[in-house]
């Protein structure tokens, strides 16, 4: 009897849950970019807007530099997700399998910070290389995927941002005054993403130079082309397959290296880029170093330390080096355009973001005191000699005083005065002969 009650209550519970009326969940929401190739997942409208028209700014810049056509055919879909994979990666772009044997990109941000570096403009270009590689080749699950070659994202997103804000020179100089020529085979086997700041630079500069030099071959942006259309059946690691796509320097390569060098050369020599005024350098300046990180990463309750103070408490955080390697490249790019006299202040913190980077322990503390103080103490003084040159400038009369009239006056009477000496009568008369 107790047995069969059990059971009549159960089947009462379970009848009275089935019945229950349950909301649907809210859709996702998302925004969709002018081409309508991209389509951005998140809450924020605002996130979403800003997402896609960069993204759409990327791409154009991308279809400009290869002489492409807008003719995509996978949808790009970036998703920032509220709450990231325990171990995924801050930002990662794969490939598809989508109804009816299509394809789709999506791009998967696990971390906002990835937002406010350069991570986000390289995947978009990654996604770009990868959805035209594999745009007649439909995906196919557990098949082998091939990543478009770092150093063509990396160069193009180089090459982009040399164009807008210049370039490390000293960079490129210092690839020029290398003994030895770059070597194409040992560096497309290179991992940019183990690099530290300074290095990764390196391979940036070298990277430009590549895809310059590739370009600037016979008909190169028409062999570029079809080397990325073919990126799904190729191994980016292998030079031979590159060069086979390039007719002119498959049977030469020792002209690649020759337009690799050039190209090179050509970037260390430009000097059309201007300096920044004292203001928009520490604009710039303040906006990389707007960071925030807990005094005790044990005990985020404890506090919070912000600016160019919290590098070192970031540094100790699980994520931290990885901010702090990319606060390095933002630095280093900001030192080519830095006013003159705050340039020996940003290359200050881009050596500290550097060296936390590769050892988040070491003390630098008196460093970043010292160094702000002589920041803030430079931009007061720079601020205090702005203003005298405008109340200078906004104090000149529009008209003559007058006041210094009787002195001209006397000057100009000075100079008609005539001496009688013997010597300038003779030179007066070596004068009036013609000698």
């Amino acid at each position: 009897m107790r047995g069969l009650l059990l059971w009549t209550a159960l089947f009462v519970s379970v009848s009275a849950f089935a019945q229950t009326k349950f909301d649907p969940p809210a859709p996702l929401q998302r925004s969709v970019s002018s081409s309508q190739q991209f389509v951005v997942y998140h809450s924020d409208r605002g996130l979403r807007s800003r997402l896609a028209q960069r993204a759409e700014d990327l791409k154009n810049q991308w279809l400009r530099r290869l002489k492409l056509s807008d003719d995509w055919k996978s949808p790009i879909i970036i998703q920032v997700l509220a709450i990231g994979r325990r171990n995924a990666p801050r930002i990662r772009t794969a490939l598809y399998e989508s109804d009816g044997g299509a394809s789709k990109i999506q791009i998967d941000v696990a971390d906002m910070a990835a937002l406010k570096g350069s991570d986000f403009d390289l995947e978009v270009y990654r996604a770009l290389f990868l959805e035209f590689g594999y745009r007649n080749v439909p995906a196919k699950a557990g098949k082998a995927l091939h990543q478009p070659p770092a150093w063509l994202v990396e160069g193009l997103f180089e090459d982009v941002i040399a164009r807008e804000e210049g370039i490390a020179v000293s960079v490129y100089e210092r690839l020029i005054n290398a003994k030895d020529s770059p070597n194409l085979t040992a560096f497309l086997k290179e991992r940019p993403e183990m690099l530290d700041a300074t290095s990764h630079a390196i391979y940036r500069a070298k990277a430009l130079g590549l895809l310059r030099a590739l370009l600037s071959s016979p008909d190169g942006a028409k062999h570029l082309v079809d080397y990325c259309s073919g990126l799904s059946a190729l191994d980016p690691s292998e030079g031979a397959e590159l060069l086979e796509k390039f007719p002119t320097l498959a049977g030469n390569p020792v002209m690649l290296s020759k337009l690799w060098t050039l190209s090179l050369a050509d970037a260390s020599a430009t000097n059309r880029v201007t300096a920044l005024s004292v203001k928009e350098t520490q604009r710039r300046l303040i906006l990389i170093l707007e960071i925030t990180a807990p005094i005790n990463p044990t005990k985020p309750t404890v506090g919070t330390l912000q600016g160019p103070e919290a590098l070192p408490a970031l540094a100790k955080t699980k994520t931290g080096r990885y901010v702090v390697r990319q606060k390095a490249e933002e630095l280093l790019r900001l030192e080519v355009r830095a006013h003159p006299l705050i340039r020996p202040i940003v290359q200050e913190y881009r050596m500290i973001a550097s060296e936390l980077a590769a050892k988040p322990k070491k003390k630098v503390e008196v460093r970043i005191r010292k160094n702000l103080q002589l920041q803030q103490a430079i931009v007061k003084r720079a601020d205090e000699m702005e203003d005298y040159l405008n109340w200078f400038e906004a104090a000149q009369l529009s008209t003559p005083s007058k006041e210094f009239d009787s002195a001209v006056d006397w000057q100009s009477n000075a100079l008609t005065f005539h001496r009688n000496d013997p010597v300038s009568r003779y030179l007066d008369d070596i004068e009036v002969r013609g000698w």
